[in-house]
């Protein structure tokens, strides 16, 4: 387990990663674990190792899938874990999973004795917020077929290994509306 190369701009010390490893954890989850609730705090961004996870927030009664995370994807509750104030969406296992995770003191403890990590913690957010904006542009901008397909390329092969009520849920349409695209 190292530090997640890909999102890093610049090579990692030797002692960088060790010190990651310090406060860093790997974990299996089983399907269907609650990572977050609603109301919690997040206090850890995870890297999914293996397996899937999906973050979730309850709208009239219903699941609203906000977001997908497969192997190589951090997942997180941003607002939560950034602000350490209570989130308002749920982190669950889809499919049995291995993550290593990294707490929020973790992090500010790593920033602080190696300012060149906080080049990690950035470059996450960032592409968390550039995936949101390209998501609220599909979502916005497109009909719905346009949005399955961009889903697609999003997620490639996640159509047929989760329920379609998360995909529709995430997409904005109804479960019949994605099974019309699909079958059409």
């Amino acid at each position: 387990m190292n530090v997640p190369i890909k999102y890093c701009t610049s090579a990692l010390s030797p002692e960088l990663n060790d010190h990651y490893l310090e406060y860093s954890r790997l974990r299996s989850f089983r399907r269907h674990t609650l990572l977050l609730r609603a109301d919690e705090v997040c206090r850890n961004i995870y890297f999914v190792e293996s397996g899937m996870l999906r973050c979730f927030h309850y709208k009239g009664g219903k699941e609203i899938t906000s977001w997908f995370a497969q192997r190589g994807d951090f997942c997180w509750s941003a607002e939560s874990f950034l602000r350490q104030q209570p989130a308002t969406e749920y982190i669950e296992v889809l499919e049995d999973a291995v993550v290593c995770y990294l707490s929020y003191t973790g992090l500010q403890c790593i920033c602080l004795d190696f300012p060149l990590f906080g080049m990690l913690e950035r470059t996450v957010t960032q592409q968390n917020l550039f995936l949101c904006q390209q998501k609220m542009q599909a979502m916005w901008m497109q009909q719905s077929p346009g949005k399955l397909s961009w889903f697609i390329q999003q997620f490639p092969g996640l159509p047929g290994k989760v329920p379609g009520k998360y995909i529709a849920s995430y997409l904005g349409i109804t479960e019949v509306m994605l099974s019309r695209i699909l079958h059409a």
